[in-house]
């Protein structure tokens, strides 16, 4: 499945969010500056997490989680900036059904899965290849000293 822009800068967002929250206002300017993000597109992006319940805003002071990274679930996200908006379909006509059948499988894959557990998945792949990269450099002078 290919991952439109406004859903990675979603994620890139709730993810400064749950790493500089503590329950204080972030400002569109850090955010977008620390995520490389446009700050004019990284405040339609936080708008629209707004208007899906998992940022609030208030003028003057920014951003802020309204729920934990562990309480957002991937589909949710998924949803707020990949399905809604779709016209439903009035009749049961083959796009309908199609698009109604991958909702659900889409759902169903992602059941439980939460933008926290993303976080955490990507922050143990940079350990393994940090791993892996110590592991080789080890090798190397190792076998360096074995032909001496």
């Amino acid at each position: 499945m290919k991952m439109n822009r406004t859903l990675a800068y979603g994620l890139a967002c709730l993810h400064y969010l749950g790493q500089n929250n503590g329950g204080s206002w972030n400002q569109v300017a850090d955010i977008s500056r620390f995520q490389g993000l446009p700050a004019p597109y990284c405040n339609k992006v936080l708008q629209a997490l707004v208007h899906a319940g998992f940022v609030e805003s208030q003028k003057g002071k920014g951003y802020r989680l309204s729920k934990e990274l562990d309480d957002i679930s991937v589909w949710a996200l998924m949803e707020a900036f990949t399905f809604n908006g779709a016209p439903e379909a009035e009749r049961e006509e083959i796009p309908g059904k199609l698009y109604k059948r991958l909702r659900e499988e889409v759902n169903h894959w992602l059941v439980g899965l939460t933008v926290q557990d993303i976080v955490e998945m990507m922050k143990e792949e940079e350990r393994y290849k940090d791993e892996k990269a110590r592991g080789g450099a080890k090798a190397q002078s190792e076998g360096g000293a074995a032909e001496e």
